[in-house]
């Protein structure tokens, strides 16, 4: 993990320093020969690939295992903003990262969509089905592999966890009591009054204040 860890610093600093030799401005696309209505286009097609060129190397492949999705994006999101990559291009870095059956997947999408970042990445994880509820089922039925330790373990739970609070958009004590009790309650609910609950919150989730609703 030491050397990984240095292989990467080491990959990023050379992109880095390549990004450096390499500048280009939106006043070098119009030298005189390109028509103004096609200066936008021109430097977007530039900028893509001096961008891509500088992040290649520092960008991770999308993982196999759906479960590892919300790391491999926070990762990307990450460095997109560590080397300040424009919003309009950030779907176009991403694309060549994706998994033979996630870009069979996006073909899908509408060009409009595929060329913003959050439209891919929100279609992705639909895709995927890594809903709030798909989070919690993994980190309560998550066990430990064979040849995992348990710190390993201990850190795929909590990367778990966090998921699923995020999805919830837990972001202080009260809400993430809130958000047990509820929790709690739905488990103690019979199948047909928890069936109701769960049509009702849709992607949410109610506070304990509604627990009439299972009355």
């Amino acid at each position: 993990m030491q050397f990984e860890q240095a292989k990467l610093a080491h990959e990023m600093k050379m992109a880095e320093l390549r990004a450096r030799e390499d500048p280009i401005s939106d006043d070098d696309v119009n030298d005189g020969h390109t028509p103004r209505e096609n200066r936008g286009e021109d430097t977007l097609a530039r900028r893509t690939k001096r961008f891509g060129e500088t992040m290649r190397h520092v960008l991770p492949k999308m993982p196999q295992e759906s479960a590892e999705l919300p790391q491999f994006f926070e990762t990307v999101e990450k460095l997109y903003l560590m080397y300040a990559v424009p919003d309009e291009i950030q779907a176009k870095l991403l694309i060549p990262l994706l998994t033979t059956q996630a870009k069979s997947l996006v073909n899908r999408m509408s060009v409009e969509k595929m060329g913003v970042y959050h439209e891919l990445k929100d279609f992705l994880l639909a895709e995927y089905k890594l809903t709030p509820r798909e989070y919690k089922t993994r980190f309560e039925n998550a066990t430990k592999h064979p040849d995992e330790t348990y710190i390993l373990f201990a850190a795929r739970l909590r990367n778990l966890l966090t998921y699923y609070l995020n999805s919830r958009s837990v972001a202080d004590f009260e809400t993430l009591v809130e958000l047990l009790i509820s929790d709690r309650l739905k488990g103690a609910l019979p199948q047909g009054p928890l069936n109701y609950v769960l049509t009702q919150e849709g992607e949410g989730w109610f506070a304990s204040e509604k627990a009439d609703v299972c009355e």
